[in-house]
Formats: structure tokens, C-alpha cells, sequence
């Protein structure tokens, strides 16, 4: 179009006066403009005489976006003002120009330019434009041009144009953890469902650990997260997040105790625990057992039954002492029957001298039972206890010779001690209803002092055995 103007121009200026009247001069634009003659406003084409000043303004509208801009007369005159003296024919030089506007959520391209026409637009723009924290434009696509899904474009304007630079709001959701990696943070559209994901467990030490127990949001914008499915967090973006695993501490917890295990388990730190043992353990009836004697640690109360708050890992295991059940009878009283510990002694004791009769009294002789026959000092033995132990007292009967002696002096004086004792019954004979006849009975003393007769065969009062004496 350009060529052809021109080539239409040159024609005009080289013919000898077309159509131009003696003394005028022919005027001509390539646009249909307004000129001023003499001040005066008058389309194109006009004669207009020697001497006349024409003057042509620098812009005119076509319409709100086209325009022409004045260039120049016959191409080489820049000044919109000319007299006409010896002009054959002049040519007003017009270029169009088309305002082009570019469009964007980026404040900073936004902008309205006048463009020739003819001219090749080159476009820029940033890939990414980060607007405050957690806040960025993505550059998506140019609305027009050459190349509308890359950042550098080229737009051939030939006519108004309104280019538009398409962004994408995205917003950081950062999800962050003193203790591990959350997965899933990263930049996402507003509306998209960001998946968060971090371990379920941490494990700090073979006895300590970390166990997810909820999801926090902790950013300048509140996330609500929809669900959480095991260690996954599921939330719509809503603008910029910050979301962490919130973790509790846990300490293992292993009491074992004669029986096995006691408690094994993961304990929040801070909980409270309760810990309970037996006092005593039976192996065998009245014969041995265990007995708690504390634990194999100083971090737990040194008693059977407690509750704790576990600050730390905890491994313990109850002590006992084997114990053995130590028994010593005796028919005056003993002391010293009951449990002892293993390798410890045990001193048992029996009344050496207890209370007899005038004539007869018990003496304590020893003890007999499991380790045999044992002496003892003044109704004292001392043993080691490395089993069951039962023991009796065992004692003699030795005569009181002194008083005995007395009683045979007082029989040699007086004659034989005899004890009358009326014969009562059916068939009596006369002589003993008459009181001529009575039986004498005679009577010894056993060996424990109870007067016993002297056929007697055994102490009606103690049972004791007795050989019959013959008179």
C-alpha cells in the first residue's frame, strides 16, 4: 500500500501541473485529511494560489484508537507550515497510526501505546513476578501474537489492537517441621487441593520417638485442613499457608518383673503411669518364695505398687530375694519361726529350763529336725538359712534328787505310803459294808510327776508308756 502511494506521489509531482490551473497549485494528501489555508479548514484534494500559506496538522483522529500523524510535504518538507511559491503540485505525507493496548494483572505491564502501522510489536514480559510473600504471578499466555505461550512475543499491528498478558495468581503453601520433611509445599492456584505428607512416627533413639498427632496452621492465612488421612494432610489453597506436623514425645516404658513382663508400651511424655508388683511370690508352700526388695534402678520409687510421670525411657526389672521358711517347735514355747532371705541367720531359740514337779523337771536337750541333731547354748542355736529349716526342741526329764531323797527318808520313818480307798460297788462283801475290810492301793509317779498306780500299764494324765510294776 505504502509502494503504491509513493509510486502515485512521484507521478504527481513529475506530470507538468495535472489539472492545475495558471498560477495555482493542485493539493493533495495520501489520506483524506483536513488542511488549513490561510487558517481556514479545507479537505483534500484543493487548488490553492500562488503565495498561499497551507498548513497541515500534526495529528489527526480518524477515530478514538486510528490516527495520522503528519510526516512531512512531498516526503521532504518536515515543517507542517508552507507558502506555496514555485510549486508545480504538493503532497501532504500521512502515516496511520493504531493505539494498541496491553492488558495484564501485572500492574506492571499494563500500558497504551500508538504504533505505525506496519510496525512489528515486540513484547516482554516476566515469567514470574512475585507481588508480597507467598504471593506470585505465573505467566500463562499473550492473548495475541507470533508466539502467545512464551514470554517474548512478536505482534505485527496493522489495525488497534488490545494484547493481553494472562497471569496466574499462585500462593506458597510451606509446610515445615523442626524434625523431618514435609512433602507436598510448593506454589499452587488458588482453590487447588494440596495433599501434605510427613511420617507418621520419628524415631529419635531405640527408646524415644516421635508420634504425629495433628495438623497446625501456623501462617499470616488460616488453612483448614479438610481431613487427615494417616499421615496425609488434605486443604484448599486460599491464599498463602504455613502448616506443620505438630508431634508429641514418647518414651519407652519396659518393667519386667518374677512373672515376666509388667508393662512394655510407649508413654507420652508426661503421662502418668501405674506400675504394681507382688510383695511376695510363692515357689512352694510354707517352704519357699521371693520377696521384693526393690528395683534394678534408682529413677523408680523402691516399693511394689506406685504411679509414675514418665520424663524419659524407662527400663527396669523388680528385684527379689529368695527366701526359705524356717520352723522350730517345742513343747515349752520356741522363738524364730518365719521367713528369712537366703544366706542370712537365724538364731531360734527354746526355753532351756521350763517349770516341772517336786520330784521330776524338764530339761532342754537339743534340737533335731533337718540338719540332725544340734546343740545348742542356753536354748540358742544359730543357723544359716540356705533352705527350709524345721527343727523341734527336744527334752529330758531329770529327777529331783533332793527332794526325792527327802521323800524316801520320810517313807523309811513312817513305813509304806499307802492310800486307802474304800472298795464301793455291787457285791460287797458284808465285811467291807461293815468297815472291817478296806483295799490299799499303791501308786507310783511317771516320769513327768503324775502319781500313777502301780499296775498301771499308762499315765492316765499324759500318756506316757510305764512297765508294770510287780509287788
Amino acid at each position: 500500500m505504502l509502494t503504491a502511494i509513493g509510486t502515485l506521489l512521484v507521478l504527481v509531482l513529475t506530470s507538468p501541473a495535472v489539472g492545475a490551473e495558471p498560477g495555482h497549485v493542485l493539493i493533495t494528501s495520501n489520506h483524506p485529511v483536513t488542511l488549513l489555508y490561510e487558517g481556514l479548514p479545507e479537505r483534500t484534494p484543493q487548488r490553492a494560489a500562488e503565495g498561499t500559506t497551507v498548513c497541515a496538522p500534526p495529528v489527526q483522529y480518524v477515530d478514538v484508537d486510528t490516527r495520522l500523524r503528519f510526516v512531512g510535504w512531498n516526503w521532504t518538507l518536515r515543517d507542517p507550515c508552507v507558502t506555496l511559491r514555485g510549486f508545480k503540485a504538493l503532497v501532504a505525507v500521512y502515516r496511520a497510526e493504531y493505539l494498541v493496548v496491553i492488558d495484564s494483572e501485572l500492574e506492571a505491564l499494563r500500558r497504551s501505546l500508538w504504533v505505525e502501522e506496519g510496525t512489528v510489536l515486540e513484547l516482554e514480559a516476566p515469567q514470574l513476578h512475585y507481588e508480597s510473600e507467598g504471593v506470585r504471578l505465573r505467566f500463562v499466555r499473550w492473548s495475541i501474537g507470533e508466539n502467545p505461550f512464551n514470554a517474548s512475543n512478536r505482534v505485527y499491528v496493522s489495525r488497534p489492537l488490545r494484547i493481553e498478558a494472562v497471569y496466574e495468581r499462585e500462593y506458597h503453601v510451606l509446610g515445615i517441621s523442626p524434625y523431618t520433611t514435609v512433602n507436598g509445599s510448593g506454589w499452587y492456584r488458588a482453590g487447588q487441593t494440596v495433599l501434605l505428607s510427613a511420617p507418621m512416627e520419628i524415631q529419635l533413639s531405640e527408646d524415644k520417638r516421635l508420634v504425629l498427632r495433628e495438623w497446625e496452621s501456623i501462617g499470616s492465612v488460616p488453612a483448614i485442613v479438610g481431613r487427615t488421612v494417616s499421615n496425609v494432610a488434605v486443604l484448599e489453597v486460599r491464599g498463602p499457608h504455613v502448616i506443620r506436623p505438630v508431634y508429641e514425645l514418647q518414651h519407652r516404658v519396659t518393667v519386667t518383673g518374677p512373672r515376666g513382663v509388667v508393662f512394655d508400651g510407649w508413654v507420652t511424655d508426661g503421662e502418668k503411669v501405674r506400675i504394681s508388683v507382688d510383695g511376695h511370690v510363692v515357689l512352694r508352700e510354707n517352704e519357699v518364695r521371693l520377696r521384693f526388695a526393690g528395683w534394678n534402678t534408682s529413677a523408680l520409687p523402691q516399693q511394689e505398687s506406685f504411679e509414675i510421670e514418665v520424663r524419659a525411657p524407662v527400663k527396669a526389672e523388680a528385684v527379689y530375694v529368695r527366701q526359705y521358711y524356717v520352723e522350730v517347735r517345742g513343747r515349752y514355747g520356741t522363738g524364730g519361726t518365719g521367713w528369712y532371705d537366703e544366706g542370712s541367720e537365724v538364731v531360734l531359740t527354746a526355753v532351756p529350763n521350763p517349770p516341772g514337779n517336786v520330784f521330776f523337771r524338764p530339761k532342754l536337750a537339743g534340737f533335731v529336725g533337718t540338719p540332725g541333731l544340734l546343740e545348742h547354748r542356753n536354748g540358742a542355736i544359730r543357723l544359716k538359712v540356705d533352705g527350709p529349716i524345721r527343727v523341734e526342741a527336744v527334752y529330758t526329764t531329770e529327777p529331783e534328787w533332793v527332794n526325792i531323797g527327802l521323800l524316801v527318808a520320810a517313807v523309811a520313818g513312817t513305813g509304806t505310803l499307802l492310800f486307802y480307798s474304800p472298795k464301793r460297788g455291787r457285791g460287797a462283801t458284808p465285811e467291807a459294808k461293815s468297815g472291817k475290810q478296806e483295799e490299799v492301793i499303791s501308786l507310783r509317779l511317771c516320769s513327768k510327776g503324775h502319781d500313777v498306780p502301780m499296775d498301771a500299764t499308762v499315765c492316765p494324765e499324759c500318756g506316757e508308756v510305764l512297765h508294770p510294776v510287780k509287788l
